[in-house]
């Protein structure tokens, strides 16, 4: 199943909170590691910490080169909250948010190397994957060529493709 989003695709680009972040073992640990080091923060902003590459497809449908549909993802610091986001680009470069997950102390726990962030973010992935593929029920190639048809018409069956990820979509667990 693991055809396209996958490990030897993924390339991921750290900043300097991603050190911060495996030396973490919670969110009382990640405040007290980011406190001690020197880098600028400041809780109500947005930082990245590992981001992928662009996942292109698509392109063999439009004229220009330029264009074509794409999926991204990575971990970044928001709200003072770990979050892993994935995002998808229509064919113009416009890019949208459709899944969100905060990182619990316990998963944040589990990130001591860069390579094991690379492997949450390839795993959850290549779990999309699996949703778009079983959504649309074709060979990979024609269901991401599919998904790309849905994001150009925003008709995206999210509901489907995203219940194949293991993670929730649980920011709404964090606002009180």
């Amino acid at each position: 199943m693991k055809q396209f989003l996958s490990k030897d695709k993924l390339s991921i680009h750290t900043s300097p909170l991603c050190d911060v972040l495996i030396k973490s073992s919670g969110y009382e640990s990640l405040d007290k590691n980011i406190a001690e080091s020197n880098i600028e923060f400041e809780p109500q902003k947005t930082y990245e910490i590992a981001s992928s590459n662009f996942f292109d497809f698509n392109q063999h449908l439009y004229e220009d080169i330029n264009h074509m549909n794409s999926i991204s993802a990575g971990i970044y610091c928001e709200m003072a909250l770990i979050t892993f986001r994935i995002f998808i680009w229509g064919s113009k470069g416009e890019g949208f948010e459709i899944f969100k997950h905060v990182l619990r102390g316990e998963e944040i726990d589990r990130l001591k190397s860069k390579e094991d962030i690379k492997e949450y973010i390839v795993k959850h992935l290549e779990e999309l994957e699996k949703g778009i593929i079983e959504t649309y029920q074709l060979d990979c190639m024609k269901s991401f060529e599919e998904f790309g048809k849905s994001i150009e018409t925003r008709q995206i069956l999210l509901t489907s493709i995203l219940k194949n990820l293991s993670i929730e979509n649980n920011l709404k667990d964090f606002r009180k």
